[in-house]
């Protein structure tokens, strides 16, 4: 079977696709798949990957370049510009596919727009964050007729708007943080007013965050009213809506991994316990001191409903495939709410969803070969109800 490594794109989440890439092209090239891999650059080019293992050689990356440590170590940091970030290993990017084959990372290959042909019999899309997670990528597979791993278009886009997914939840009775919406055009055009309505109802500290978007870019922890301006501006560099939230002193933060399509189940939860304030992208990435604690310190009661709240959101939301249900739990009164889905999580083998899932016994060779096969259930059972026109019986 022919699977299709999908990776890169034009989200702030690259360097991360990339490296969830490397995991994911060794653990289906060890399953006996036959896997071919096509990176989109930052500026959206399509490249077919040609020596797939040279680009996702460890060493090839190290060579010449200091020491490499995928994404964590004193050597690596974040680029400055917040519209750019990457993981840089002594002053270059490594880890970003670039539109230069000099460069160093570099994708050593040929653009697909030439019209060369590849057959594959599914995608494994591991595009983060906007154009690649928000639906867009999905509807062209779906276009295309292609089974592709992960949620369809529909719960795609509707995971990737925080803002509309607690619509959907909140319809659902699913309990879920609260949140003022404000779209950048008002921002805009009437700052003082809207500034006004935030504090009138707002409880400090307050979470200011874009509604699509991922790894924590564009969040920030505001303490104060005087904070709140600035927080808005940057959360408005990745989206045109922010959401302000109360920040959720005291809870846990706590991920569980939900996998399948019809019956999904739920892994056992996870507690992230952040060195800096909040879990930020430098905390998620680069941070050392960031612990992940595998089982979550739950009672069993709560884990369990933690559970299947996550399945509940899963399927609210129309999920199939995958998806890390995200919450803020406090142990002492037991309450909880969910924060956000990530329909397409990191997906390296230190990443949470594939740790949730070792922990739970499926290791993560496994949990890429049973994505595969939802994929292609997916897909052999969404079309059910289409019928040819003209034809008479079921498509």
């Amino acid at each position: 079977m022919r699977v299709a490594v999908l990776f890169g794109g034009r989200s702030g989440e690259h360097e991360v696709s990339v490296m969830s890439a490397r995991s994911l092209f060794g653990a289906l090239v060890e399953g006996g798949f036959d896997v071919v891999c096509v990176g989109i650059t930052r500026e959206g080019h399509w490249v077919f990957i040609e020596e797939a293992v040279g680009f996702f050689d460890k060493s090839s990356l190290e060579e010449g370049y200091g020491e490499v440590t995928v994404g964590l170590g004193p050597s690596c940091y974040i680029l400055p510009d917040p519209l750019r970030p990457g993981i840089w290993v002594n002053g270059t990017n490594v880890y970003e596919l670039s539109d230069s084959p000099e460069g160093p990372g570099a994708a050593r290959g040929q653009r697909t727009s030439g019209g060369a042909r590849i057959d594959v019999d599914v995608v494994f899309p591991v595009l983060h964050g906007t154009f690649g997670e928000d639906g867009t990528v999905q509807g062209l597979l779906e276009l295309a007729g292609i089974p592709f791993v992960g949620s369809g278009t529909l719960a795609s886009a509707i995971c990737m708007d925080k803002d509309t997914t607690k619509m959907v939840l909140s319809k659902h009775e699913i309990p879920i943080v609260p949140a003022i919406t404000v779209e950048r055009w008002k921002w805009q055009s009437q700052r003082d007013e809207v500034l006004e309505e935030i504090c009138a109802h707002a409880a400090f500290p307050v979470f200011v965050k874009p509604s699509a978007s991922g790894s924590s870019l564009g969040v920030s922890k505001v303490k104060d009213r005087n904070g709140l301006p600035g927080a808005i501006d940057n959360a408005f560099l990745y989206d045109l809506k922010a959401l302000i939230e109360p920040s959720q002193e005291g809870a846990l933060e706590i991920e569980c991994s939900v996998l399948g399509n019809e019956r999904p189940a739920a892994s056992v939860p996870g507690q992230i316990i952040p060195s800096r304030e909040f879990y930020d992208y430098e905390a998620k990435y680069l941070d050392r001191s960031t612990r992940l604690v595998v089982p979550a310190p739950l009672e069993d009661s709560l884990a369990d409903r933690v559970k299947a709240v996550a399945i509940d959101a899963f399927r609210a939301a129309g999920c199939s495939g995958l998806a890390r249900i995200d919450f803020f739990v406090y142990p002492d009164t037991g309450e909880l709410y969910v924060n956000e889905i990530n329909t397409l999580p990191g997906f390296t083998e230190v990443s949470m969803y594939p740790k949730l899932w070792e922990a739970s016994g499926l290791p993560y060779s496994e949990l890429v070969e049973r994505l595969v096969e939802l994929a292609l259930e997916r897909k052999s059972t969404s079309y059910r109800h289409v019928k040819r026109v003209g034809a008479s019986g079921d498509a």
